[in-house]
């Protein structure tokens, strides 16, 4: 699969799962009822044609447009997150578009989608937290995540 292509069918794909294109290759899905907002960011690596795929859960709520402020620790809007699994031979966490096909592509975003980022909205904020450490990370300071995520 092609670069161009490859971009599109993540454009199709993350569409059909109810995530709006942001700015850039950001897409977003809001889920106001449990106070969070899923980004999932492509970003193509530095060191060869790959592309990282990384999901984050902004805590809060949000309305359009969605404002989200990544300047510093101290004000940055809280979040916790982590990248997509694509496969277990190359590491794991780039995805070598030029690689496989768009059905290896679907079946490693439906693992991933089924393991990380849809539990969160049929659950709510319950799955991030019992999760915490294994599929989501959070490097910001706990005292302006963990209040957040556990509504103390």
């Amino acid at each position: 699969m092609e670069k161009k292509e490859f971009l599109n069918f993540l454009k199709g794909y993350f569409k059909s799962h109810g995530f709006e294109k942001g700015k850039g290759n950001r897409y977003y899905k809001n889920s106001v009822e449990n106070e969070f907002l899923c980004e999932i960011d492509v970003f193509k690596s530095n060191y060869g044609d790959f592309y990282y795929l990384e999901y984050a859960f902004y805590l809060g709520k949000f309305e359009k447009p969605y404002v989200l402020d990544h300047s510093s620790d101290k004000t940055c809007t809280p979040f916790i997150f982590n990248r997509f699994i694509f496969d277990d031979t190359d590491c794991a966490a780039f995805c070598n578009y030029l690689k496989y096909s768009e059905e290896h592509f679907k079946k490693m975003l439906d693992e991933n989608m089924e393991r990380a980022i849809s539990p969160p909205f049929a659950t709510g904020k319950k799955y991030l937290q019992e999760n915490l450490g294994t599929l989501y990370r959070n490097f910001l300071p706990a005292e302006r995540v963990l209040p957040l995520l556990f509504d103390t």
